[in-house]
């Protein structure tokens, strides 16, 4: 990495090595046991080295898969990763592991201790979390970077496959800046993490914050120092080392919140530019303290650094070596005019020159931790150099404007006056942010309930279309967005004879589901004891006494013998039948009240004769109110020319034109309300 304070940006986003790692084992499959928990961080170090291969393709996430031919790389996905894969933005990585009986059904988290890209993250072929989200088409991948954990709970102690679908588009920028350009995922105590999380959410670095809130408020008061008195430019020279250096302490607290991976190295580059700024600023306020005119070689100083951080933008890496050898010149310089302050025993130089060579340490300090030269925590060493440079520069001030002293006090107060106003916003805006957070997991939960809740109204349908002689039978159902309230079922008497049925239950969500769970119940057990119409009368009075407030199902019944069907409805749509004869489309319409009316409704029944060839098409209003894009209704009259055109064909291939009209129709427009399409063809 380039400089000093800029490792603090690296430290914060590259990843630590753990001595002891997990998943080295000869085989594939790693077992984890709750003995490999850290006791210190509660963490299991698996292996970043996993099953790898580029490309995409779906069945990669399926547990089935066999991956022993893929090649074995690193998840970090570093220069000495990518020179080896055939890497073209997206991949997938699988990790087989099991678990002991201690881990079972114990609450683990996986935590993304780096992520630069995009993920989808399959556990035994099962979407457990997307992160950012995957596209193939760079412009289409979305980046994100978070370490929040993700819960994790091992039901068995069978192979388990941790498959993940990963995209980084600008894996060779990451690369060319000193980044690695891929994930690292670790394994945790989910409880200890979340509170871990939390607690790191509520926790800001306030040290960082209160040094730029003093650094902005320098600025502002040197730039109003010279903007009332511009022959004293010592202030505007001073308050431009402080702007750069707050621009320096934010690009760099900015990246250790960033949640867009690209960011990260917009924001290196700006620290690595400020920074630039900084030294050069730092040098000019020097020369302004002890020399009446501005120094020739400080044009030669400024040039240079300019071009550095110029080219700094666009190469930033390959220009380490030559920005630390300018920081180093640019020291010496200024220890040279102290030196010389110091022979010339120039008024104040003992004040002043203890901040600069406070300074000048900090950043000697800073380089040779930076080149390796020795360890310690280059952030220290330039925010002491920094404070003493601000202090010995306030006393300076004071002294050599002795009359001035209230409006220096004042400054004072006005310093600590800002940083506890920025202090109180980021308390603020950290609240905010926690709420925001509570309230997506909320809305998460809420999504769970609701998808569990559709999928146990898909469990209570058929598993599959009933097998019969005399009738050929295909249905197509789709649900709206949320949990719907659309049924069909069968059901075949001792004697052979069909019942089908077809539902649309008022509303959605939860009611809608108990209304299907119980016309399901009534008409399984009704069914093949009663006609049409006593299961009709039957079912209404039983889910009238359900008290389910305005909730209402509409309902179809047809009961099919050799000869001919009984229809009875009950405030469905009206069915179609293809006569095989004449080629006509009739709407069969019998009006009644939904079921669970609050009256006792006289139901119809029609009986209709049946030859080979007949076809009927039973709906629910889904399908006649569905909307395009114009918020026009698809209506009765494109139905019945549809299915006139296919009615010679198979029930599933005249089933196959429904659906294609559904798409067409509804273009890009989300649907609305459940739709379920029935279509029965007599045979013979």
């Amino acid at each position: 990495m380039g400089l000093g304070l800029t490792v603090c940006l690296l430290a914060s986003l590259c990843l630590s090595n753990p001595s002891s790692v997990l998943g080295q084992s000869s085989g594939n499959v790693v077992e984890l046991k709750k003995s490999d928990l850290n006791p210190k961080d509660k963490i299991i170090y698996i292996s970043d080295s996993w099953q790898f291969k580029a490309g995409d393709n779906p069945q990669w996430a399926s547990p089935q898969f066999n991956d022993s031919t893929w090649q074995k790389t690193s998840t970090y996905l570093g220069p000495s990763e990518l020179s080896f894969i055939d890497w073209k933005g997206i991949g997938w990585f699988r990790f087989h592991f099991k678990v002991d009986s201690s881990l079972v059904g114990y609450p683990l988290a996986l935590i993304p201790e780096q992520h630069y890209g995009a993920s989808e993250i399959y556990l035994d072929g099962k979407l457990l979390y997307e992160i950012g989200k995957v596209s193939i088409f760079k412009e289409d991948n979305k980046p994100y970077r978070d370490n929040r954990p993700r819960p994790l709970i091992i039901s068995d102690t069978t192979e388990h496959v941790l498959a993940v679908r990963f995209a980084n588009h600008n894996a060779a920028t990451f690369n060319d800046y000193g980044f690695t350009a891929g994930f690292r995922f670790l394994i945790g105590e989910l409880d200890y993490y979340v509170e871990s999380t939390i607690s790191q959410m509520m926790h800001t670095p306030w040290s960082q914050l209160f040094f730029a809130g003093a650094l902005v408020a320098f600025t502002i008061i040197h730039f109003l120092l010279f903007a009332f008195y511009p022959s004293e430019r010592r202030n505007l020279y001073f308050a431009l080392f402080t702007f750069f250096l707050a621009a320096l302490t934010y690009t760099l607290l900015e990246s250790s919140y960033a949640e867009s991976p690209l960011m990260i190295i917009t924001f290196y580059r700006l620290s690595l530019i400020a920074w630039l700024f900084t030294v050069i600023y730092a040098l000019r306020f020097t020369y302004s303290l002890f020399y009446d005119d501005r120094p020739i070689q400080f044009w030669g100083f400024l040039g240079l650094g300019l071009s550095l951080a110029i080219a700094t933008w666009f190469d930033a890496q390959g220009l380490d070596i030559y920005r630390e050898l300018f920081v180093l010149v640019t020291l010496f310089e200024i220890s040279r005019v102290l030196m010389l302050s110091f022979f010339k025993k120039e008024e104040g130089v003992l004040i002043i020159g203890t901040g600069l060579a406070g300074f000048a340490g900090g950043i000697f300090y800073t380089v040779l931790v930076n080149l390796e030269f020795t360890s310690g925590d280059p952030v220290l060493g330039n925010i002491v150099g920094s404070s003493l440079l601000i202090f010995s520069m306030s006393i300076y001030l004071s002294r050599d404007f002795a009359k001035t002293q209230k409006r220096l006090e004042h400054k004072l107060v006005e310093v600590k006056h800002l940083s506890e106003r920025s202090l109180q916003q980021e308390r603020i805006n950290k609240q905010k942010e926690i709420e925001r957070k509570l309230l997506e997991a909320e809305n998460e939960r809420k999504s769970r309930e609701l998808e569990e809740a559709r999928a146990l109204q898909l469990s209570m349908l058929p598993k599959q279309i009933p097998q019969n002689e005399r009738w050929d039978i295909a249905v197509f159902m789709e649900t709206a967005q949320e949990v719907g309230g659309d049924y069909y079922d069968f059901s075949i008497s001792k004697n052979g004879n069909l019942t089908v049925a077809i539902g649309d239950a008022t509303g959605h969500g939860m009611k809608a589901g108990i209304m299907v769970a119980t016309a399901k119940s009534y008409f399984h057990t009704l069914a093949n004891n009663y006609d049409n119409l006593g299961i009709i009368q039957r079912m209404s009075s039983g889910i009238r006494n359900m008290d389910l407030k305005m909730m209402y199902m509409g309902f179809m019944l047809f009961k099919c013998t050799e000869e001919c069907i009984r229809i009875t409805s009950a405030g469905m749509p009206p069915c179609l039948k293809y006569n095989a004869e004449d080629g006509e489309v009739k709407e069969i319409l019998l009006k009644g009240m939904p079921l669970g009316s609050e009256v006792e409704y006289p139901y119809k029944e029609e009986e209709i004769a049946v030859q080979k060839g007949d076809t009927f098409l039973l709906m629910s209003d889904g399908l006649m109110e569905l909307f395009n894009d114009k918020r026009e209704q698809l209506g009765m009259d494109r139905i019945k020319r549809v299915f006139r055109d296919a009615a010679g064909s198979s029930a599933s291939d005249i089933l196959s034109q429904i659906t294609k009209l559904i798409d067409q129709w509804s273009g890009t427009k989300s649907q609305e309300d459940d739709i379920t399409v029935l279509v029965m063809k007599a045979k013979k």
